[in-house]
């Protein structure tokens, strides 16, 4: 591993900034053109949001549903596919390129703030 450079460093109120939410996976669809992006409806509570995420390789889209993950809720919306991504779905990849979801150890409910 890398050794952590102090310009890689941020201050606190940088990632203050960084809406970081529950969401929980209510549909999921594997896009015909792309072998890449799955298209996940997430529901944050009060509303809902369309992410594409590039996780198609490690996830089947009916085993999404119902799932809680985390999601950095306000990411500037970028268009791929004729579709608006309105954020991230937060993951964690090793050196093996085993890909998990973030996921919390406790239920909480959809739109909570991750601080």
């Amino acid at each position: 591993m890398a050794e952590q450079s102090q310009n890689d460093l941020i201050d606190i109120s940088y990632f203050e900034k960084m809406k970081i939410r529950v969401g929980k996976v209510i549909s999921a669809e594997a896009l015909e053109k792309s072998n890449k992006l799955l298209k996940l409806t997430v529901s944050l509570g009060t509303r809902q949001k369309t992410i594409l995420s590039g996780i198609r390789k490690y996830y089947k889209p009916e085993d999404l549903i119902g799932k809680k993950v985390i999601i950095l809720d306000n990411l500037k919306p970028a268009k791929m596919l004729g579709i608006d991504s309105e954020g991230m779905v937060l993951a964690a990849m090793d050196e093996n390129e085993n890909l998990s979801l973030l996921s919390l150890d406790r239920d909480l409910k959809e739109g909570s703030e991750i601080s």
